[in-house]
């Protein structure tokens, strides 16, 4: 017997050996090559059968920002696959450069980075998840790329500029041609300049982490100038059937719930799969309330029936429920 030790020993140590092999292969953490740009994601396969989630950051995000979000969704879909990309303008990906960031991050370029993320790493279909900025990125990919998209899960999405800045903005614009009537920039040129300095005026009162290094803030202003113009709503109405999820925050301190009801009734009653209102939560969902949220997409992900009729929802996290007439889901 003792003579067949070291052959059993070995075998229990290569066995080992492929076990780690395969959970390494599971989880990623690496730039990838696009274009000419170097993007970091972090990402773990999905198991046979079951579904990946792409999430898509912020504006002032980087993939860190998931951390609690991504714990509480493994606990709940411990198979499910995730992928976390730092876009244009974010996180690893600004620092690899070239600094500092000098024109503007389109929205559309954002997609592309996307699509050719999914494409490398071999995921062929995702349910796309954004937060603010990144929820208005997961409305233009659902557009661009229908092919790639199994449902979309906005957070407390971007849809529209924000009106206090807009309107201080059109202002600051009126003010300086009354001032300088021989100016020759276009309105274009100048509500660049004026959302220029607003941002770095009012951004690191609001969001101290714009400040964790020095490029951060003009990257955040290239990707606003990016997404400014685009028309969520004209993509809202073209979006496929029980394709799209709406999560909210009644306390959200930056997006008023008018605009939000703007983009809801934009979407097509037929593409509507559901909508939650959460109380107690603010604008970062996945950060102030991380295991409602995980939980709630968890639902998302295996097509919970109750989350696929486009029925409105009442979430109440001190309750542990969503509500929608008398259907109550515990959360």
């Amino acid at each position: 017997m003792f003579r067949f030790l070291p052959l059993l020993i070995l075998g229990f140590i290569c066995q080992f050996a492929t076990a780690i092999d395969a959970n390494a292969s599971a989880r990623q953490a690496r730039f990838l090559e696009i274009g000419k740009r170097k993007v970091y994601v972090e990402y773990e396969q999905a198991e046979p059968r079951h579904p990946t989630l792409v999430l898509l950051n912020g504006l002032t995000y980087s993939l860190r920002n998931w951390d609690s979000f991504a714990k509480e969704l493994e606990k709940r879909a411990p198979k499910a696959g995730l992928l976390r990309i730092d876009l244009l303008g974010m996180g690893k990906t600004l620092l690899e450069g070239p600094l500092p960031v000098i024109s503007p991050i389109s929205y559309q370029e954002q997609v592309e980075v996307v699509a050719s993320a999914m494409k490398i790493l071999g995921i062929t279909k995702a349910f796309i998840g954004g937060l603010s900025y990144g929820g208005g990125l997961a409305v233009a990919f659902a557009h661009a790329h229908p092919e790639l998209v199994n449902q979309v899960i906005l957070m407390a999405p971007f849809t529209e500029p924000l009106e206090p800045m807009d309107q201080f903005i059109k202002g600051q614009i009126s003010a300086n041609r009354i001032a300088f009537p021989m100016n020759p920039a276009s309105d274009d040129e100048l509500y660049d300049f004026f959302l220029h300095q607003f941002i770095y005026a009012t951004y690191p009162g609001l969001e101290p982490s714009v400040l964790e290094n020095p490029f951060k803030l003009e990257a955040i202003f290239r990707m606003v100038q990016g997404i400014r113009k685009y028309d969520t709503l004209k993509d809202a109405r073209s979006m496929p059937a029980l394709s799209t999820h709406l999560i909210l925050a009644d306390q959200d301190q930056y997006i008023q719930k008018e605009v939000h009801n703007r983009f809801w009734k934009a979407v097509s009653p037929g593409a509507r799969a559901s909508r939650i209102d959460i109380s107690y939560s603010e604008h970062k969902v996945p950060e102030a309330i991380p295991a409602f949220s995980a939980s709630w997409v968890e639902k998302i992900l295996y097509r919970s029936p109750e989350l696929n009729r486009g029925l409105f929802f009442q979430g109440n996290t001190r309750e542990q429920i969503a509500k929608s007439g008398q259907l109550e889901i515990p959360v």
